[in-house]
């Protein structure tokens, strides 16, 4: 059975029983996830690492495909985020509420959020939710300043200024590494959410998949699936160019790539290092990460 996320951002935990009292306003339909994060301390945050919590997160209208249902929690695979865990897409679970229906999706062009946040408007112009970046939706009716658009929630209304749009086939133009570094920029000093996909908060992967989506580029959801997806480049050249992700690997990690960033030119590197941190930009030389870097790759259809 297909769904749709029908709350800004809805999280992908790795059991129904993994989320706690404190998540409740991350849980329920409707949502308030700004809020969620907000009233969580650093101890809780960083539980949903530690304790293996989260996984993930699914943006407003993103498909999944609900696999069973229980006791109110839907098991789902989420069909836009490429993972080894399952040849359809990552694996997790998501209350049912937060889930529904939405018959345009594949039929007609659509739109994709182009700013860090915007107001997706009932058609009275009361506020319906708060998207973020990368959201996609399809398109009902082109009539500028707003755009009529179908979601799981009904018909609703967005800002023309705030977004970009697809061909009629529903494709986005393939855009160039510039962007993904650009895009990257606006985010900084936002802080870092284990398994975090949206503008309310991403991990370093997380930040990485949707920097590369928002220019129509697609890579695995996970770090160590991202390399190797991608193209090696010899970490000892340093012959990296803006846009390549560098892939870092502690010695705990026993070689494992547990960490990733996307290099900017000229010995710099943006990236979402972990809680309680937020996205920075880092001058390698000299820092830690040069000592634990382990891998660099691109993409190599570009």
């Amino acid at each position: 059975m297909i769904k749709y996320c029908r709350v800004n951002v809805g999280t992908i935990w790795r059991s129904f029983d993994k989320a706690r009292e404190i998540d409740r306003d991350g849980i329920m339909y409707p949502a308030d996830i700004q809020r969620w994060l907000l009233e969580l301390n650093l101890e809780q945050k960083l539980s949903f690492t530690e304790d293996s919590r989260i996984d993930t997160q699914i943006l407003y209208g993103e498909k999944v495909e609900v696999v069973e249902e229980q006791d109110g929690w839907s098991y789902v695979i989420c069909l836009e985020q490429p993972s080894k865990q399952n040849p359809k897409g990552y694996p997790g679970f998501i209350p049912t509420s937060q889930l529904g229906e939405m018959k345009a999706y594949d039929t007609h062009p659509r739109l994709r959020v182009n700013v860090p946040k915007t107001t997706l408007f009932n058609l009275d112009f009361t506020t319906k939710q708060i998207l973020s970046f990368n959201t996609i939706l399809p398109i009902i009716k082109k009539d500028e300043p707003f755009i009529e658009v179908d979601t799981p929630e009904g018909k609703g209304l967005i800002s023309a200024n705030d977004v970009e749009f697809s061909d009629e086939s529903g494709a986005f133009e393939i855009g160039t590494m510039a962007g993904v570094i650009e895009n990257a920029k606006r985010f900084l000093d936002l802080p870092y959410l284990w398994g975090g996909m949206s503008s309310y908060g991403y991990d370093c992967s997380g930040l990485c998949f949707q920097m590369y989506k928002s220019q129509n580029f697609h890579i695995p959801r996970d770090a160590d699936e991202q390399y190797e997806a991608m193209t090696d480049i010899s970490i000892a050249s340093h012959d990296f160019l803006p846009g390549d992700l560098l892939f870092f690997s502690k010695p705990e990690d026993k070689g494992f790539l547990s960490h990733v960033g996307i290099y900017m030119g000229e010995d710099m590197m943006i990236h979402a290092p972990h809680t309680p941190k937020s996205i920075e930009i880092i001058k390698l030389s000299g820092s830690y990460y040069q000592k634990i870097l382990a891998k660099a790759a691109r993409l190599s259809n570009i």
